[in-house]
């Protein structure tokens, strides 16, 4: 039987929120990697009694910046592909939420039939330059970064890596992304085929830093890889996630209370034409991120007045 939406979770800490999380997803098949470096009474709390939608999944033990990030992703894919007939497979953290219904949610990636809701953007990207690589980000790749098992090693906390640079994979079109995303079986399918049969790539992308963040988009962007189902360029994701208020650029804070107008307004904002993206920024969101169990008024907002349609929220 085909199903409208199956769901990857990703996650190491807080089981209550993941439990809430699970709860909220209705009848969603879920898919659930447990970070294996998660303390057992953690692991325990997470995954003692889940119905029997949920699946746990192989663990990885991952590292941050690592491709050991991306094989709990994979883990967890291959999972979905293998364990469901899902339409649309959507990444997950436990520490996302959905800002719409799970009704509403399924109806919105319907307009998405056949295709991916991925962040896809050429690069060099001038918002990934640093001082001290301003090259718009080609340094995470053009690099070989020294890894033991598959996560990067650090000195100081630097990245350790060979001096000298290396040539990209001639059929790779170089492409920035996120780690979350909402894949089309069609490209599931794909991704999980390309690392089958090309060692050779999995070989480069082992070796790149944050590779979460471009190894997805780039395989299924790449015409040399992907052909005619190749993902078109899009600037907006489905999440909103406030990267305003990161303290470095890199850790978006955690969302509570005073957050929700700007939730309110992600959910309620025009949807994205699939057929037209990119998009503004103003486009809607379906999830948000970060949550945390320890702050759940907002999520108890979300519940009552986006869960729902905006004639009932307002009547509320």
């Amino acid at each position: 039987m085909t199903e409208p939406l199956a769901v990857v979770l990703l996650a190491h800490a807080d089981p209550a929120q993941v439990r809430r999380l699970i709860d909220t997803l209705g009848d969603v098949p879920i898919f659930l990697h447990c970070d294996a470096r998660t303390p057992p009474t953690v692991y325990r709390a997470m995954t003692a009694g889940l119905p029997s939608r949920v699946t746990v999944v192989d663990r990885v033990r991952t590292a941050l910046a690592s491709w050991s990030l991306v094989q709990a992703e994979l883990t967890g894919l291959r999972a979905a592909v293998r364990g469901s007939r899902a339409r649309h497979i959507a990444v997950l953290s436990g520490a996302c939420y959905p800002l719409t219904g799970v009704d509403e949610l399924v109806r919105e990636l319907a307009v998405w039939q056949g295709r991916s809701w991925i962040t896809n953007l050429p690069l060099p990207l001038d918002r990934w330059s640093t001082p001290r690589h301003p090259d718009g980000g080609l340094w995470r790749l053009n690099r070989r970064y020294l890894t033991r098992r598959d996560r990067v090693l650090h000195l100081g906390g630097v990245p350790l890596r060979w001096p000298w640079p290396r040539e990209i994979p001639a059929d790779l079109s170089l492409r920035a992304g996120g780690h979350w995303k909402i894949y089309s079986d069609t490209h599931a399918r794909l991704l999980l085929d390309l690392i089958d049969s090309r060692p050779d790539l999995m070989r480069f992308w082992r070796t790149t830093l944050i590779p979460e963040e471009t190894f997805v988009p780039t395989m299924l962007a790449s015409p040399a890889l992907a052909g005619g189902d190749a993902l078109p360029g899009c600037e907006t994701g489905a999440w909103y996630i406030d990267w305003a208020g990161s303290p470095d650029g890199h850790h978006p804070p955690w969302l509570t209370g005073t957050a929700f107008d700007r939730l309110a307004a992600a959910r309620w904002a025009p949807p994205l034409n699939p057929s037209s993206p990119p998009a503004s920024p103003d486009t809607r969101r379906l999830f948000a991120r970060k949550f945390r169990s320890s702050d759940p008024a907002v999520l108890d907002r979300i519940d009552a007045e986006l869960h729902t349609s905006r004639s009932s929220s307002r009547s509320n």
